[in-house]
């Protein structure tokens, strides 16, 4: 399958378009048959396929479906952020991880996808910072703790006062 991508950072500033088109049909980019689901599976499914598929748009609507019909839980709602996030409505991505939060606080992607949120795109590197911290002492041993860390020791550099080591 060919796709091309745009970067969703755009140096002009302007909102970027969701970023994949594809060029050729192949029978891989048939969406699941989801017949046999529940209405909620069924949503979550064509949610998630649309989200591998960089189809953010879609993947949303199926996403909010899937949580209207009973599949509200802390992934779904941290995918449907990540797809604001992609479609460059921030906010709307921060709410989605903070509901995240809200149902599992031991979530550990809405968390780290909330720092980097923070840092990337709402470039507030004080709750970045925070928000960081505060992923690597709930889950000092998760595979993303490094990359944690990192964004901390970026951030700290960035916001030291000018005349400082």
């Amino acid at each position: 399958m060919w796709l091309i991508m745009r970067s969703p950072f755009s140096s002009s500033g302007s909102q970027v378009k969701p970023p994949v088109e594809r060029l050729l049909p192949s029978a891989a980019t048939e969406p699941p048959d989801v017949s046999r689901l529940t209405p909620a599976d069924a949503a979550r499914t064509l949610g998630d396929w649309n989200y591998d598929q960089h189809n953010w748009t879609h993947a949303i609507e199926h996403y909010q479906q899937a949580i209207a019909a009973g599949a509200d839980n802390p992934d779904v709602r941290t995918d449907l952020g990540n797809c604001f996030r992609f479609v460059g409505q921030a906010q709307k991505a921060l709410e989605q991880y903070q509901l995240a939060q809200a149902k599992n606080p031991m979530h550990e992607n809405s968390l780290f996808n909330q720092a980097g949120l923070y840092a990337e795109v709402l470039h507030d590197d004080q709750r970045a910072l925070t928000t960081a911290r505060e992923f690597l002492k709930r889950f000092p041993h998760s595979d993303r703790a490094a990359a944690a860390r990192e964004l901390i020791s970026k951030l700290e550099q960035r916001n030291q006062p000018a005349g400082r080591p």
